[in-house]
């Protein structure tokens, strides 16, 4: 008798962890990647967004019954190996979620996502040309131009005295996505702060996009009596912009991503002094709020899994990426149930489901779609300078960005 007690127990422990094991439903996620082409230093650091694939899975997937794989796809960052490869990954993987890298991919892909029912997320901010109804791209944050003129009210807030502020641009025609940024700004100054004698653009100048020297335009910029440079939107024009200030003895601020000037060229520089007083803008958390939550957050998953001991502006891109797809996946698994994920479900959560920051670790202060652009229409940013030599908030709050934008 107690061999059959034992037996039947057995059986039936057995039996227990088959239904458990049978009522985990497993999804893949697409990650596409630059390991081997221009970007490849960018998506090493972009790596962190599977380690919170991998800390969601262990947390709340657990409990929802959900696993997901995530599969890194090398693209070169070339749309023609993007372009050879999808078809296959959609046959043999068919994940309900893509992580995507950059413009490559979305020109490859923005036009027959809608045909896989697969939305792909990206990390950066958006931009005018690619501003179209329906789309099935999805960008975290609201366009460059959004969070710029985030930083432009800000300040126009803050200096009164100034007004109108006197804007100037360094950019570049060899690229749209920087010619996009000065045709949006410009429009907005024009049609709505301009009128309201608030501010005004004094200066525009284009330069090569890997300019050796800027000495002549920032002294034309100088003259015209500028307050922010726009425009400078990678690092060797952010080099060339210093330089050029220095040799004028003249420390106009520029406004850019936190990825174009002020940290990725202190990092050669190993000082920030040369940016005193110019300013960043970051939809996601900056590096320099760190006593929040989202620090906090990561400091818990640094412990845990394999990311640096110190946060970087580029490994927070990823980061906020797995994040926002997590939380997509885990509101739609409560929304249709954990067996019936699909791309099209996770598709309309992202159109319809309202992100609030608790939800989103600190990493947003919400975040929310419409089914009328591929980035969000409103929401706010983080603004950092350079204040006595150090890296930190030139204010401590969210700051909105102007919901009165449109379409350029």
């Amino acid at each position: 008798m107690k061999i059959r007690a034992l037996v039947t127990g057995a059986l039936a422990a057995l039996v227990s962890a088959s239904a458990v094991a049978a009522d985990v439903f497993t999804y893949n996620v697409t990650l596409l990647a630059d390991n081997s082409g221009p970007f490849a230093d960018l998506s090493k650091r972009l790596a962190a967004r599977s380690t919170v694939i991998q800390w969601w899975n262990d947390n709340e997937g657990k409990k929802l019954g959900i696993k997901l794989n995530s599969k890194t796809y090398d693209t070169r960052y070339d749309p023609s190996v993007v372009a050879s490869i999808w078809p296959g990954i959609v046959s043999s993987e068919k994940p309900i979620l893509g992580l995507g890298l950059g413009g490559p991919d979305v020109s490859a892909l923005q036009e027959r996502l809608p045909d896989d029912k697969i939305p792909v997320l990206y990390s950066t901010p958006g931009y005018g040309y690619s501003w179209a109804p329906n789309s099935w791209v999805f960008n975290l944050r609201p366009s460059y131009v959004h969070e710029y003129l985030g930083v432009l009210n800000w300040f126009i807030k803050k200096n009164p005295e100034k007004r109108p502020v006197k804007i100037a641009f360094i950019s570049t025609q060899q690229s749209p996505a920087f010619v996009d940024m000065v045709k949006g700004i410009t429009k907005y100054v024009d049609d709505n702060l301009k009128p309201k004698n608030l501010a005004e653009i004094v200066a525009t100048e284009w330069v090569p996009i890997q300019p050796v020297d800027l000495g002549s335009q920032i002294q034309r910029i100088n003259a015209a009596g500028a307050d922010l440079i726009f425009g400078v939107a990678n690092t060797a024009m952010a080099s060339a912009a210093v330089r050029a200030g220095q040799l004028h003895g003249v420390n106009i601020p520029t406004v850019a991503s936190p990825w174009h000037t002020i940290w990725p060229v202190s990092q050669a520089m190993k000082s920030y002094k040369a940016w005193e007083g110019h300013y960043v803008a970051t939809g996601i958390v900056p590096i320099a709020d760190n006593n929040g939550a989202a620090h906090a957050f990561y400091q818990e998953l640094a412990s845990k899994y394999d990311l640096p001991k110190t946060w970087d502006p580029l490994t927070l891109l990823g980061m906020s990426q797995g994040i926002v797809a997590v939380k997509a996946i885990e509101a739609t698994a409560k929304r249709v149930g954990a067996d019936k994920l699909t791309g099209q479900a996770v598709y309309e959560t992202l159109t319809t489901h309202k992100f609030q920051e608790a939800e989103l670790q600190g990493f947003m202060k919400g975040l929310g779609y419409t089914k009328d652009a591929p980035f969000p229409l409103s929401g706010w940013i983080k603004i950092v300078t350079v204040k006595d030599g150090e890296y930190t908030l030139a204010d401590p709050e969210w700051v909105p960005i102007p919901e009165d934008v449109v379409k350029w």
